[in-house]
């Protein structure tokens, strides 16, 4: 069963390595309730001449909807581009360095590509990702609630990812309740509060082996179903067909710890020969072609897995003081999330967060009122 082990380095262990080369997305809310939305990156030299089929590595197609603007060198931000010419080695020495695109190293060409919206309403029905975007098929739901309050105007902004469609033969809450799963997924951490370093370790490492086993028992439940549709081409069985359909479970749970921590590869063939004690399921699964090796290898492409594949950092900045956000890291005023495809596993993934801006021109007004009230008081008093 070495596609198994495969699909949990793909949907676990890539994750780790393409987060530290996400794209960089940022939504700025305006007091208005009009918005925009950039992009930053590395230009390199076809870039900056406008060679876009080679040198676009934004995740959106650009066209004339989007503002370019560089920098290079200096802290001077121009906006003139394409250029007709451009000479640097932006890229040898991107190759050479860990410099990331928030980095200050002169000698790298940072770009940003930026778009207005007159609202998010417009926003959410005429922004796309490019085609060759993994997620370029989300339906990404997008909300702003801006509610005046004299005093004060409140903004409530959200934006929703949908679930993936993953792995549903095998319920999620038959190993994990719902804040364990919200904990493993979305990254929501309320429960860890009072533990020690020691505690939290062995608190996730139980869960991580819960999620192994609901991955791997949906892809034993999958493989057993071939197994059962292709009974007839079992060669010397002695087990009837009922038996081997009610054994399902069983084989499985008697096996559950291989897949716990996959220090074990899970042999399909050697579980079903040691537990029925018989070489039948071995043979029949070493076979050229057969049936569950056929099974294991379409599994690995299954379309959910290209999901895993990409990742963005989100950075969101809205008006006025933040009064909530939602598993959000400040930087400065702009708040930021990692947006993972294993955030949107469990349920709908919502970027969600609440801001206050001061109308002063209330405080001025409400200033007036009430000495123009003392004044009249006093005025009536003489």
């Amino acid at each position: 069963m070495k596609t198994l082990f495969s699909i949990f380095i793909l949907a676990g262990g890539l994750l780790l390595f393409s987060c530290t080369n996400g794209d960089q997305m940022l939504t700025v809310i305006n007091p208005d309730g009009s918005c925009y939305r950039e992009f930053s990156n590395i230009g390199d030299s076809a870039f900056m001449v406008g060679d876009t089929a080679k040198g676009n590595k934004f995740p959106i197609d650009l066209d004339s909807t989007w503002k370019i603007s560089w920098k290079y060198k200096t802290s001077e931000i121009h906006t003139n581009w394409p250029l007709k010419t451009w000479k640097d080695d932006t890229i040898k020495e991107l190759k050479s360095s860990a410099d990331s695109v928030n980095s200050e190293n002169p000698k790298i060409t940072f770009v940003w590509a930026r778009r207005d919206y007159k609202s998010v309403e417009e926003m959410a029905s005429t922004f796309k990702l490019k085609k060759s975007h993994d997620w370029n098929d989300l339906k990404i739901q997008y909300s702003l609630d801006k509610k005046f309050r004299w005093f004060y105007t409140y903004y409530t902004y959200q934006e929703t990812y949908p679930k993936l469609k993953t792995l549903d033969r095998i319920p999620l809450d038959k190993y994990m309740t719902k804040p364990e799963a919200e904990l493993w997924f979305n990254g929501k951490h309320d429960m860890l509060k009072g533990m020690n370093g020691v505690e939290m370790k062995d608190y996730i490492t139980r869960i991580e082996g819960n999620y192994n086993n609901w991955f791997g028992h949906n892809f034993w439940d999958a493989e057993y179903e071939v197994l059962l549709n292709n009974y007839s081409l079992l060669k010397g069985i002695n087990i009837s067909k009922e038996r081997l359909e009610l054994a399902k479970d069983s084989v499985f749970n008697k096996n559950i710890d291989k897949f716990k921590t996959l220090e074990d590869d899970p042999d399909f063939g050697k579980c079903m020969d040691e537990y029925f004690k018989t070489k039948v399921f071995s043979d029949f699964y070493n076979q050229k072609n057969n049936p569950l090796k056929q099974f294991e290898d379409e599994f690995g492409k299954m379309t959910f897995l290209k999901y895993f594949e990409s990742d963005m950092e989100y950075r969101l900045l809205m008006p006025g003081k933040i009064l909530q956000a939602d598993n959000a890291v400040m930087y400065g005023d702009t708040l930021s999330w990692k947006l993972t495809a294993y955030r949107m596993v469990y349920s709908d993934y919502a970027i969600n967060a609440q801001s206050r801006r001061a109308n002063n021109w209330a405080f001025i007004v409400s200033a007036l009122i009430v000495l123009a009230a003392i004044g009249s008081f006093l005025f009536k008093k003489r």
